[in-house]
């Protein structure tokens, strides 16, 4: 979608956006902190698992600082180049509306509705959702560009991309393409298309950003600026017979509004089948694969992964195992029977196995070494160990064996306990979350005119 910012000002002198400026200057101090031994490039992993946002933590007290932490984390320096971008171009006129302090409230209520929205859509984004760890302040800002929505929708934006690497730039009013962002964040959604980017966390920002924006406004100093700018929207009124939202895109944003209540209503019913033990174990496995015929070095990795567990019968993986090593090492513990064992529950170990062990209907050599602790039920809690396997080659349903492989690993818990209170957390979220997209559309569809600034 490309870069866009307002093009076109109030034609009034406006104070400096400093609340805007300082939050700039504490989220890029936070990045430097916690990217400096990554060069500055990206997100430290010790940083990212102690700060981030995951969801299946809401159950334990302790780690509720992450709500806030979280929104002043960024996974790379273009994540936050562009997020800052944004609430520079966008804050600072909804700053000089709100006021400071009423803009900042504005800004943190937004970022903790993004993760009340991102929690309460785990049954619509899969549960892998539930333990992936997210970082950044879009949604923060989404709800600033809500507000803005509101309050500046004739203003006029340019936009500029890329196309085959030749710079274009085009202007469009506001409400066009704010309107526009928010239908990808909602379809991308809903297709599964959003490649590990919270996307009901940014509705749900935009959404609270308008629904909170009249209880926050300063009724004094929005009536100074709509008093400055009532000449500019008489003029629009009169010469072009609309102003500010539309019919049309009022339409619009009805109809998105109401889908993304209905992802809400299906989340707070959907989420009764969480409540089933879950166990997330984080896998990291490091490894070389050597290739038949002739035993060639031919890969080598370092993979981590967190895999969710069913455990109430057995042990079932409830998302794919997308990383090759974390697989691999699953599969063979699984097949082996010592990632769940009954028998050692509530013990640790030290596990060895020697022998042929059955993967995918082909019996495959196996020498493992490992120490490990279980939980009361026998499943894993942490282990570290190697070990030695046939790799299989599949094509559709046949695998042959393709080569043999050295695994270093080691798991560590992440979550563990009855997800009947992860399970109750979704509900009541989810129950929030259309109470906010309600508020969002008695605004759009009864406030939006007396709201506007520039229509």
């Amino acid at each position: 979608m490309g870069v866009a910012y307002p093009s076109e000002e109030l034609g009034i002198k406006l104070p400096p956006p400093r609340v805007t400026i300082l939050l700039i200057i504490v989220n890029a101090a936070a990045y430097i902190l916690t990217s400096l031994d990554r060069g500055l490039i990206q997100i430290s992993e010790r940083w990212l698992y102690w700060g981030a946002f995951i969801p299946v933590y809401l159950t334990t007290p302790a780690q509720l600082y992450r709500l806030i932490t979280s929104m002043f984390l960024h996974a790379n320096l273009f994540h936050i180049f562009f997020n800052m971008l944004y609430l520079y171009f966008f804050g600072k006129s909804v700053e000089s509306v709100m006021g400071g302090k009423r803009y900042l409230a504005l800004y943190l209520a937004s970022g903790l509705a993004a993760e009340v929205f991102h929690t309460s859509f785990i049954p619509v984004e899969g549960p892998l959702s539930a333990v992936t760890p997210a970082v950044g302040a879009s949604g923060a800002i989404s709800g600033v560009l809500g507000a803005y929505l509101l309050l500046f929708p004739g203003s006029r934006l340019t936009m500029c991309f890329f196309y085959f690497y030749f710079p274009v730039c085009v202007t469009l009013n506001a409400a066009a393409y704010l309107i526009f962002w928010f239908a990808t964040q909602v379809l991308q959604g809903y297709m599964g298309a959003s490649l590990g980017v919270a996307v009901f966390a940014h509705a749900g920002g935009f959404l609270a950003g308008m629904a909170l924006l009249p209880f926050l406004l300063d009724k004094e100093r929005h009536r100074l600026f709509r008093a400055l700018t009532a000449s500019r929207r008489a003029f629009k009124h009169i010469y072009f017979g609309t102003a500010g939202l539309g019919p049309f895109s009022k339409f619009i944003l009805t109809l998105l509004i109401i889908a993304v209540v209905a992802g809400g209503a299906y989340s707070a019913i959907a989420a009764r089948s969480l409540a089933t033990p879950i166990k997330v174990l984080y896998f990291r496995v490091s490894y070389e694969m050597y290739c038949q015929p002739g035993g060639y070095l031919c890969g080598s990795a370092v993979d981590e992964e967190p895999v969710v567990l069913r455990v109430d019968k057995g042990l079932e993986p409830l998302s794919p195992i997308s990383s090759n090593g974390v697989r691999v090492v699953y599969n063979r513990l699984t097949a082996a029977g010592v990632l769940y064992d009954k028998e050692r529950a509530g013990t640790s170990a030290t596990v060895r196995r020697r022998g042929l062990v059955e993967v995918m209907g082909v019996g495959v050599r196996l020498d493992l070494n490992m120490d490990a602790r279980y939980d009361e039920r026998g499943v894993v809690d942490s282990a570290k160990g190697e070990l030695r396997t046939d790799v299989l080659t599949c094509i559709g349903a046949r695998c042959v064996i393709g080569g043999v492989g050295d695994y270093r690993f080691s798991i560590t818990p992440l979550y563990g306990e009855e997800g009947g209170a992860l399970a109750s957390i979704i509900t009541l979220l989810s129950l929030l979350s259309m109470a906010t997209c309600a508020l969002a559309l008695d605004n759009v569809l009864r406030k939006a005119s007396k709201l506007e600034i520039v229509a």
